[in-house]
């Protein structure tokens, strides 16, 4: 927990988001969510306090959400970070401003924004110099790389 804390403690989009207050809970009650907690978190981060701080809000409010990682058995990094990540997006709801998304599959609250993103793959094929885009099947890509006449594209 304590790599994944840094992490996103030092990744400045989500640094200036939650130093600035865009967050507005719409929880019923506001003690039950993460965002809000993340936000005391960067506070006092960056307040300049020398003091140790221990984030025993933010694990149970991760356990109180993602149950499958409540309990001391030990837990893979990135299994806290999806889990941390995930009930952040769901508490975020509303923090876009109204702003639509520019993909329908996702919002523009300020997780989407930093920690979503999409693959894309261009082959140019060396003799006509054409550009291709296989899409989303990547097996269709190596299909085709066994047939290569002269140029079959």
């Amino acid at each position: 927990m304590n790599c994944i804390v840094q992490a996103l403690t030092h990744t400045p989009l989500l640094r200036d988001f939650f130093l600035s207050d865009r967050h507005r809970c719409e929880m019923q009650t506001p003690s039950s969510c993460l965002v809000c907690e993340m936000s005391s978190l960067f506070q006092e981060f960056y307040s300049g306090h020398r003091s140790p701080h221990i984030p025993y809000k933010l694990l149970h409010l991760v356990w109180t959400h993602a149950r499958h990682l409540a309990g001391y058995e030990q837990q893979d990094a990135h299994e806290f970070l999806i889990a941390a990540l995930d009930v952040l997006h769901r508490h975020c709801k509303g923090d876009d401003n109204g702003k639509k998304a520019n993909n329908p599959n996702h919002c523009n609250c300020i997780i989407d924004q930093i920690f979503t993103g999409g693959l894309q793959s261009d082959v140019t094929c060396q003799v006509c110099q054409v550009l291709k885009n296989p899409g989303h099947d990547p097996l269709k890509l190596f299909r085709n790389l066994y047939w290569i006449p002269a140029c079959s594209w």
